[in-house]
């Protein structure tokens, strides 16, 4: 059996998703799937992909050390020397690139949304701030309300009502 095959036979025997392993140790499903297929170019790298395996490996239950030496193996058999894959910083940056430039166009949308909400939520607090000024409801220094062109609303002249029962003279 292949090393990808048997990683994972054992996760799936164990009952374990990719997710899970995903959550806790932090390694990218796409990455994790990239191992159980032996796509190793898709990996990022160096000693990177020993932690991929010893983290997989610890998270299912499994033996590390026979995990990254089944790693080594595999490598080996694809025509990849493991002495020399340490020294592929170059591969890393470009998978880091690659896995950058394949963003899912919606997640991009879903940032512009964030951004005009975010703007809209500044807008509409410093509108009822201003409102509350020109009410009188909130005071804000001299200072402030000349910079921002704030103008109070002038309380209007209250003439005192006459009795009914009294007579004003004439």
């Amino acid at each position: 059996m292949r090393f990808g095959e048997g990683l994972k036979a054992e996760r799936e025997r164990r009952g374990i998703a990719l997710d899970e392993i995903s959550l806790a140790t932090r390694v990218s499903v796409r990455n994790l799937h990239a191992l159980e297929s032996e796509h190793f170019q898709e990996l990022p790298g160096g000693i990177f992909n020993r932690g991929i395996v010893r983290s997989y490996a610890r998270f299912c239950g499994l033996d590390e050390d026979k995990m990254v030496d089944g790693y080594t193996e595999a490598l080996r058999q694809h025509g990849i020397d493991p002495q020399h894959e340490n020294d592929d910083w170059a591969e890393f940056a470009e998978n880091v690139k690659r896995g950058r430039a394949s963003m899912d166009p919606r997640t991009r949308l879903r940032w512009l949304g964030v951004a005009a909400m975010f703007l809209c939520l500044l807008v509409l607090g410093a509108s009822v701030l201003a409102l509350l000024v020109r009410r009188n409801v909130v005071r804000l220094p001299p200072k402030v309300e000349t910079a921002l062109h704030l103008r109070r609303a002038q309380p209007h002249p209250v003439s005192p009502v006459p009795d009914e029962g009294t007579q004003q003279a004439p």
